[in-house]
């Protein structure tokens, strides 16, 4: 066993880091997540779906400099008479068992019967627990397209 830790420690790779997927798996379920969570679940008004991506502790700050947590951020999805996210521009940043997401998006829906459009970029970090991927902030700014 000491000789396949040394060999995994020659190789550069970190026998605690061996859960995680490699990077371009994760890379690709990254961007597929963000895709569910921004694009599909708006559109289809799943809670439940984002209720399992979105971690207990998850914060978001949104563009108007408040904070909410997993529970206003499931109640703003619920109370949405429509809403539509089209994300672009979107990278992936990996460092071990974490990652960052940033990307531009705009933003259109109704809300209390009034629509709405805004434009912005946004950072979300997705931390690897459990055997899986989940969102555990995000902040989201106005402009930059």
């Amino acid at each position: 066993m000491r000789v396949f830790h040394l060999a995994l420690a020659f190789l550069g790779i970190a026998v605690a880091d061996a859960q995680i997927p490699n990077d371009f798996d994760a890379e690709s379920k990254l961007m597929a997540m963000e895709h569910i969570e921004k694009v599909q679940v708006p559109r289809t008004r799943d809670v439940k779906v984002l209720d399992a991506m979105l971690d207990d502790g998850f914060l978001c700050v949104d563009v108007e400099g408040g904070l909410l947590n997993k529970t206003d951020v499931l109640a703003h999805l619920r109370a949405a008479d429509s809403l539509e996210f089209i994300p672009n521009s979107m990278a992936v940043e990996l460092q071990g068992d974490t990652a960052i997401v940033t990307g531009l998006y705009r933003i259109r829906g109704a809300g209390r019967g009034k629509p709405f459009v805004r434009r912005g970029r946004f950072v979300d970090t997705w931390l690897y627990r459990g055997g899986r991927w989940v969102a555990i902030a995000s902040l989201s700014t106005p402009g930059g397209n």
